[in-house]
């Protein structure tokens, strides 16, 4: 039984794709998606990293259109921009991408996998077994048939889905979680000769 596909807001634009090759501005877009509107502030706790390490990337994503700047809040003297998503969810249209787009922005999910999973794995509260399990790395390659094919799509959608809703509060952990999912044709037999019959 597969789900109606759910509605999006699509990231078709080169310029768009070619802003989310960039592994901090897919964290970004990821925290903005699951915390909501934030300010750099926010951002930078939530992700780690310095607030003025994130100013031109989020420049960057306000000119693409990825981002818009929501408000401006002023705490006593100090005055700041709140940011937020051109919409939710906010997904590529891979039917309308150009596929060397796509290309560097999985190069970028991808360095950012192996990133969280090495982090993860010296991390004190890395959990490798059981229901709570927070740290897990693998691979499945297999043969399937278009119902199993449909059963895998459905359940990574719903996965997604679980992931991406999750915001940040009390006794709540950020997670990450990416995947590939890929034909695997064998590959050709250049330049090997053949076993003779």
């Amino acid at each position: 039984m597969t789900r109606p596909r759910r509605e999006f807001v699509g990231i078709t634009r080169p310029a768009q794709l070619k802003a989310l090759a960039s592994p901090l501005r897919q964290e970004l877009v990821d925290v903005l998606e699951s915390a909501g509107p934030s300010s750099v502030a926010e951002l930078g706790e939530r992700l780690g990293r310095a607030a003025d390490s994130l100013y031109f990337h989020l420049r960057v994503l306000v000119k693409v259109g990825l981002v818009v700047e929501t408000e401006r809040r002023q705490v006593g003297r100090h005055a700041f921009a709140v940011y937020d998503l051109v919409g939710r969810p906010l997904r590529i249209d891979r039917e309308l991408a150009r596929r060397v787009d796509l290309s560097a922005v999985v190069a970028g999910i991808l360095r950012l996998a192996a990133r969280d999973y090495r982090r993860g794995l010296g991390g004190s509260g890395a959990v490798a077994s059981g229901p709570s399990r927070n740290h897990w790395g693998g691979r499945a390659r297999g043969w399937l048939d278009a119902r199993g094919l449909a059963r895998v799509n459905e359940l990574l959608e719903e996965l997604n889905e679980l992931v991406r809703s999750g915001q940040p509060g009390k006794g709540r952990q950020p997670v990450a979680l990416a995947w590939v999912l890929a034909p695997t044709p064998a590959r050709p037999t250049r330049g090997r000769r053949r076993a003779k019959r």
